[in-house]
């Protein structure tokens, strides 16, 4: 059914399809894109050390695509950085939306107009939430029961002020990974529990909705017939957050593991 073995490339995204005659779901890494479109210079402060404080640096390298693709799973991979348009927010403020990074360094210098706002949001965040839509309804046909959707991305290991401001409750310490489906209104407690209980019994401390409930995506998802979550990554646990480099050693341990958690998830949960 399915022949691709490269991804559908553009220079928004890479969309992975599933191999083989299965599909099973969906995961969409949006914010690990690292590409700044010229067009979005003159806004922007220039200081690439600061617009790499709160990239998910790296997610999409560590899960095996391929073998997400032979399980029947389509991997959606964005590339353009969250500072221009952040793919994790509405329409409304997606655009050059993060003046300061979290660790309050300036990142934009200049506001575009409402007409340029507009045309960034056609080029730049349409198209993404046009293939995952496509996608999902692709899947509702083929589906009896629930379609299964995970949104990938990566935590810094510890709040910031920023963060203490967003959810003033939250425990300085962070798990290695947060599972969250919007306080239980994406998901059924069986699929994200799951989830939450196979990267436990990996080793790693998982909690639920907390420090994250889930974004954008998984509340755009849940307009679908889906189960729906989100799973954030402790950076702490796959790279060095002050020279914001992987640490090879770590990948290696973490790559397998995720990739046979998510596979073992999209299989069970296959309708």
């Amino acid at each position: 059914m399915f022949s691709l073995d490269h991804p559908q490339k553009s220079p928004l995204f890479d969309y992975y399809a599933p191999l083989g005659t299965h599909y099973r779901g969906l995961l969409s890494i949006p914010h690990s894109g690292e590409n700044i479109p010229k067009e979005f210079e003159a806004y922007l402060s220039g200081d690439l050390r600061a617009y790499k404080e709160d990239v998910d640096y790296k997610v999409n390298e560590l899960v095996d695509i391929k073998a997400l693709q032979s399980a029947g799973i389509a991997v959606l991979v964005a590339h353009v950085h969250r500072v221009c348009v952040d793919l994790n927010r509405a329409e409304s403020n997606c655009v050059l939306f993060w003046k300061n990074n979290t660790q309050g360094k300036q990142l934009v210098v200049k506001d575009p107009t409402p007409a340029e706002v507009e045309k960034f949001i056609e080029i730049y965040h349409r198209p993404y939430f046009e293939i995952m839509k496509s996608a999902l309804q692709d899947l509702e046909k083929r589906k009896s029961g629930k379609v299964s959707m995970v949104d990938l991305h990566s935590m810094p290991s510890k709040p910031t002020e920023y963060h203490m401001k967003q959810n003033p409750n939250q425990k300085m310490h962070r798990p290695d990974f947060c599972v969250s489906d919007r306080k239980g209104k994406t998901a059924t407690p069986e699929f994200i529990q799951f989830f939450q209980q196979s990267l436990i019994s990996k080793g790693h401390e998982a909690s639920l909705n907390d420090p994250y409930v889930g974004g954008y995506v998984t509340e755009y998802v849940d307009q679908f017939r889906t189960n729906n979550i989100q799973i954030e990554i402790n950076r702490s646990v796959y790279m060095d957050e002050t020279t914001k480099e992987l640490v090879p050693e770590k990948v290696a341990h973490l790559r397998p593991t995720l990739t046979e958690v998510l596979i073992k998830g999209f299989e069970t949960f296959d309708s």
